[in-house]
This record gives structure tokens, sequence and C-alpha cells, in this order.
């Protein structure tokens, strides 16, 4: 079966301003020590915000997902000449963020045990994010940094933040959940934080507020994964209102509200699907998605879909390439907005699990249309996916 996959391609990297790649095999001169040096290790220079050598610089490199920066960050210092090396990190995502004075910056790194030269990066002016939950109190936590604040009656303020994308976290006081909000930042500004979902019995994975094609969990720390599709049998499917990038659009309703919206003509034999990857692009990496009991996502329109959770192996490895269906319901949505609740953990295929799922679909099957008409267009509203009872921590650990 042909499939034609479109996807985002993302050209410039968004937030943290450094115009550097972690993942780069170019070197700037003074960029730190190099070759057998510096080892397995990874290296960078940095500089004041008036390009100074940054001598005095704090730098706290942490696990990208964690909410517990101040145990687990790895702490180094610069050198004279601004030159900072970090060895023997194991294999991972991290956030590195260096401090000096009231600048500072963040920088994305995706390490794979071997050398990085992350070249020269200048420090900025630090940010203050503040802004208002619906609970009392509790604690704001950066994800992937060592910042927090405490909430009371419902506010917060954080200072000296870097620049750059930020994944604010609220813990209440009484229990261990957690709701999430995004903000990205400018350099000296003081801003105020959007609202935070609702979390306590389900994680929001996606409501398309911010018109981002990268789910809400991978917004903040990589441009690698995360991503919503749209693929389709090009032969016998008319698509009719895909984005000129040949993605879903993202709709705003009369309301404000924005939702994915997709509609086409699907003729004898064809189908089309949207999906979204669960964790990173890498095929090679599965997300465990046991602790959830189910996904539920409301819906509107007139088609025959087929809800389905994925796995999809790395196309080198020597696993059979195939479209591993871990779970899969049919469902018609109608006119009117609907949430569906797919019951996953109770309906598991024979031979898959949920411990390595990489991706959710939505798939569009043919509708045979009556004797003389003409094939009905299918259409698909779709919004406010949740994974509910899922483990925030297990499901995006990598």
């Amino acid at each position: 079966m042909h499939k034609s996959y479109r996807t985002l391609a993302v050209s410039a990297v968004l937030g943290f301003g450094l115009g550097l790649s972690a993942c780069s095999d170019s070197q700037v001169a003074g960029g730190g020590p190099s070759g057998s040096e510096a080892g397995n290790a990874i290296t960078a220079q940095l500089l004041t915000a008036d390009a100074k050598p940054a001598t005095s610089a704090k730098i706290k490199i942490i696990d990208s997902e964690s909410l517990d920066g101040a145990a687990s960050a790895r702490i180094v210092k610069a050198d004279r000449n601004g030159n900072i090396t970090i060895p023997d990190m194991p294999k991972g995502s991290y956030i590195l963020e260096a401090t000096q004075g009231d600048e500072a910056l963040q920088m994305s790194i995706d390490y794979d045990g071997n050398k990085q030269e992350l070249g020269l990066a200048a420090l900025e002016k630090t940010v203050s994010v503040s802004g208002k939950v619906s609970e009392s109190n509790g604690t704001i936590k950066i994800r992937g940094m060592d910042h927090s604040a405490p909430v009371v009656d419902g506010n917060f303020t954080i200072n000296s933040l870097p620049a750059g994308a930020i994944s604010l976290v609220f813990v209440p006081s009484e229990s261990i959940d957690t709701s999430m909000s995004y903000v990205a930042v400018e350099a000296g500004e003081q801003i105020e934080a959007k609202s935070f979902a609702e979390e306590k019995e389900a994680l929001l994975l996606e409501d398309f507020q911010d018109s981002n094609y990268q789910h809400r969990f991978m917004l903040p720390h990589t441009y690698d994964g995360g991503w919503w599709y749209f693929t389709m049998e090009e032969d016998a499917v008319e698509a009719q209102n895909l984005t000129k990038d040949g993605l879903i659009s993202l709709d705003k309703e009369e309301n404000g509200n924005i939702a994915a919206h997709v509609q086409m003509v699907i003729n004898n034999g064809g189908w089309a699907l949207i999906g979204v990857e669960l964790g990173k692009s890498d095929k090679k990496l599965c997300n465990d998605i046991s602790s959830v009991e189910s996904v539920s996502f409301r819906a509107k329109g007139a088609a025959t879909l087929v809800f389905k959770v994925m796995h999809i192996p790395d196309r080198d490895s020597t696993e059979e390439y195939k479209e591993n269906v871990i779970f899969e319901s049919e469902f018609k949505p109608n006119d009117d907005w609907s949430t569906f609740t797919m019951p996953i953990a109770e309906h598991v295929q024979p031979g898959t699990s949920l411990t390595c799922a990489t991706q959710i679909a939505w798939l569009f099957k043919y509708v045979k249309p009556a004797d003389g008409e003409d094939t009905p267009v299918s259409e698909l509203w779709l919004d406010d996916i949740k994974l509910i009872g899922g483990d925030r921590q297990q499901i995006w650990a990598r």
C-alpha cells in the first residue's frame, strides 16, 4: 500500500535564540576543548551579552523531562575564557542552562554519548514569568530546569529564567497531580503565562490552541518528534482543505476554539489517515503507555473512521516492517461535538503491548455511495485528545 507522508518541515530553531544545533558537527574557533582533550564530553564557549567571555558562568545540565532539577542537575563552571567541558554524560535528552548575574541561556541537547561540540553561545537578559492557576496553593516547576516558585492564592512569579521555550508545571499541595502550560519568552521580558490545562484525571495531549503541529509534550525541548501528519492514497483521495504544506487545517470556530479539520472525497479502495507521533520521530524508540487506561477525544463531522494505537518499527531494523496495530475501534461522528472514549488497555490486540507505542491515528474508510449518487464528502473536526490515567513521567521517558 503506497503512502504519501506529509509532515511539517522545520527550517528554523524556535525559542532558544542561539543559532546553534546541539547535534552539529561544525566547530567554532575558541569553542572549548576538543578531540582527545575533551574525550566523550559536551563542550561549548559562552559569552556575555556584550560579547565578553562568561568567565564565572554557572552551568547546570538536567534531563529534559525532569521536575527535580535541584537533585538531578550536573553542575560545572566556565573557565576564564568562557569554555565549558561536561564529561562522562550518559546518553539522553538534556537542557543546558547557564547563568551569570542577570544574564542566562538555555540549550536543548540530544547527547549520543560521543564528543559533542556546541560551539559559541551568548547569554541574554533573564526573563520574569508570572501567572495564575485555578488551584489555590502549590508549586510551579520548570521542566528540565532547576527553577520553582510557590503558588499562593493561585498566583505565582518566577524570576531569572533564560529566554526561550519554557514548560511550566503546576503541582498542587494536596496531591501529586500536575497541569502544564507553555510560554515562549524573549530576553529581558516580563510575561504572563497562558492558562493551565486541567489535567487531574487525564493528560491533555493536544487541544490545538497554540496552532502548532507538535503535541503539547514535545513542544518545549525538541524539534524532533511529536508531529501531527496526514497521509492518504493519492490516486483515490481528493483532499479539499489541506494547508499548502499538505497538513490538516487548524481552524477557528466562532467561539474562538481551534480544532483540527480535514475534509475529502474517498473513492473506491481509497483511504486517508490523520496521526500524531507520541514521542520522537526516531522509530527505534518507544513510548510506554501501559499506564494509560483509555484515550478520549472530541469529534464531529461525517465519516466512518477507525481510531488506532500503533507501533511502527524502524525500516532498518530486523523487525518486520508493518504497522503493528495495538488497538483499533470504529466510530462515526455526527454534526455535533461528541466525546469518544477508547478503552485501549482493555482491548490490546494479541501479540502486541502498550509498552511500545509510537503513534495514535484516525483512519478514514471508504463509504460506498447510494445508487446514482456521488461519493459523499468525508469530514472530521478533532479536538481535546486526552490520555486518561496516564503516568506522565513513564510515558515521556526516553
